[in-house]
């Protein structure tokens, strides 16, 4: 399932890029793990990957937050950044509409809606953003121009958070209740987790 984003140049789909994740993040948690109980000498990958596993399925997450991962995130609607960034041990950096004219940027199309009843909304967000640029055109400043745009507009952020976290919002975000824009960001995290750390994230599952 895609995410359209009305603009001129073309439509686009939400994005999510790994921009930076621990190196060897299941080495390095088996090893601190072994830390309490003097164990490093055990140390194998065969063997880091079991330790890993029992910690998951004990409960004991605490080990998990040595290892980080960092993303940028691109066609992600207001409205979905909101719910997001509410995640107070995670951390970010979001595009700021007040310093930044966001004219080019888009209206993210919620999947519920007919041709019809996009159209529509592509209509109004068209006025908005003509509004927009008439506003700043006459001396309003950005911070107070934006007052007019659409919730579902396009927006850029990066957020990072340690793999006890990422779970925590895999779980919570890629529910069949958490809401469908925010569930494909959980299932696109997730796939990119999984690559570097499976033994980490294989429990979890996002159904789109």
């Amino acid at each position: 399932m895609g995410v359209s984003v009305i603009r001129e140049r073309g439509d686009i789909v939400l994005r999510v890029k790994l921009l930076h994740i621990t190196p060897e993040p299941e080495a390095l948690i088996a090893r601190c793990a072994r830390v309490s109980h003097r164990s490093e000498e055990r140390s194998s990958p065969d063997a880091d990957r079991k330790l890993v596993r029992k910690l998951i399925s004990w409960g004991h997450e605490s080990v998990l937050e040595f290892a980080s991962a960092t993303f940028l995130v691109e066609g992600m609607s207001r409205a979905a950044a909101n719910q997001l960034t509410r995640h107070r041990l995670a951390s970010f950096v979001q595009e700021s509409q007040r310093f930044v004219n966001v004219r080019d940027r888009g209206l993210v199309r919620p999947p519920s809606f007919t041709d019809a009843q996009w159209e529509k909304a592509a209509s109004l967000h068209r006025t908005a953003l003509e509004l927009y640029e008439e506003l700043i055109e006459e001396g309003v400043p950005k911070e107070d121009a934006r007052y007019v745009l659409p919730i579902g507009t396009e927006t850029r952020l990066v957020v990072s958070a340690n793999f006890r976290e990422w779970r925590h919002i895999i779980r919570l975000r890629g529910s069949p209740a958490a809401q469908w824009e925010i569930r494909l960001f959980a299932k696109k995290v997730l796939e990119i987790l999984r690559e570097h750390a499976p033994t980490v994230f294989s429990d979890l599952e996002v159904m789109i």
